[in-house]
């Protein structure tokens, strides 16, 4: 996550599961207060007709249950561990290591058979001894003047099955960098990020591998797009909505998980446009899964801005939906403590399982998210 301004994490009141939890509770009880004052066997007086149903959701695909199944709190764990290991050196960007993480995602994705979307910048990639195989799904840029070395975004493209509307696309994101090396606390200097942003990386990958194991896709196609530069400023989702490998103009809704491997266990804050209906559909698929026990909340933090301080942001100067979930920060924010084993992974699962299902609403249903009259 993006941090715009100096000051320890937990001394951000707008910014603690605390001050979510509080404001829920608020919401819930005024809800139940107006529904006990509205509650009468007698004519209310009012005659504002009902507003129209909303339409159905779209058919679920036949093998949706199986592929959602796929998505389990082990591959999770296995994939942060990778992502989030002393090894990756913080992931910075630019750096060797973050072209390590990268090219983990960029085999994942080819093994996953997922059409490549990057610059396939053959020369750049064996002088930064990126696997010439992978340099496909690799997308190329310097993330700021000043840097010398350029660095990567990792992108892979499903196909989808309508031949009219596979030319929409859904783009489902998740940043890769982190932080870096830093001061030592206790004798570790290496910000590893697990839940920033290892969590949502994984989360990603997983989604990548659950719509690949459909025998059919949805009507539309999806992106799974892994940025880089996010805790520099958004530099990498920046580039890439700008470039010409996004089909800017064609995509109908961006998703992005940042932070969605901590706090907690049942709910997960989604932010997003208040004049688009993102959030409605979003929330009626969360409603016909209540098996998987994960409630969005809008967002509990609105003094925070945080529609503009994650990978979504770049997506919304060009009119494109957008919805961001995070489970929000916690004291191990931009620390060495931010480790692997301090997620939970049975959570996070069914938070992607979840995700799976909006992004397949997204992708098939008759009408993409739009904005609001």
């Amino acid at each position: 996550m993006w941090k715009m301004h100096d000051g320890p994490a937990e001394g951000r009141d707008h910014w603690t599961v605390a001050t979510a939890t509080t404001l829920a509770l608020v919401a819930l009880m005024g809800t139940l207060t107006l529904a006990g004052c509205g509650s009468s066997d007698g004519p209310t007086g009012d005659d504002t007709p009902d507003p129209p149903e909303a339409p159905a959701l779209a058919d679920p695909p036949p093998d949706g249950a199986a592929a959602a199944a796929t998505i389990t709190a082990a591959d999770l764990a296995a994939r942060v561990g990778i992502i989030a290991d002393d090894s990756m050196m913080g992931r910075w960007t630019p750096s060797p290591e973050l072209l390590k993480a990268a090219g983990y995602l960029a085999a994942e994705l080819d093994r996953l058979g997922l059409q490549p979307g990057g610059t396939d910048e053959r020369d750049e990639c064996v002088a930064q001894d990126v696997a010439v195989d992978l340099c496909p799904y690799v997308q190329w840029f310097f993330a700021a003047p000043e840097d010398t070395l350029r660095t990567v975004n990792v992108i892979g493209r499903l196909a989808g099955s309508d031949p009219v509307l596979r030319g929409e696309y859904l783009v489902v994101g998740a940043h890769f960098d982190h932080v870096g090396i830093r001061t030592p606390v206790a004798g570790d200097s290496i910000y590893n990020g697990a839940d920033d942003n290892g969590s949502g990386t994984a989360s990603v990958l997983e989604l990548a591998e659950a719509f690949a194991d459909l025998d059919t896709p949805p009507a539309r196609s999806i992106l799974f797009v892994f940025f880089s530069g996010e805790e520099r400023g958004l530099l990498g989702s920046r580039y890439y909505a700008g470039s010409q490998e996004a089909p800017i103009g064609d995509v109908m809704a961006m998703i992005n998980l940042d932070m969605v491997g901590r706090n907690w266990t049942d709910t997960v804050a989604a932010i997003y446009q208040l004049d688009s209906d993102i959030f409605e559909r979003a929330d009626r698929v969360a409603d016909a899964h209540p098996e998987l026990n994960m409630n969005l909340l809008t967002d509990p933090w609105p003094g925070e801005n945080l529609v503009n301080r994650s990978d979504q942001a770049p997506f919304i100067p060009y009119g494109v939906p957008v919805l961001f979930l995070t489970s929000g920060l916690h004291e191990d924010y931009h620390q060495a403590s931010d480790e692997a084993d301090r997620l939970d992974y049975e959570k996070t699962a069914r938070l992607a399982r979840l995700i799976f299902w909006i992004g397949w609403e997204f992708a098939e249903a008759a009408e993409a998210p739009g904005f609001l009259p």
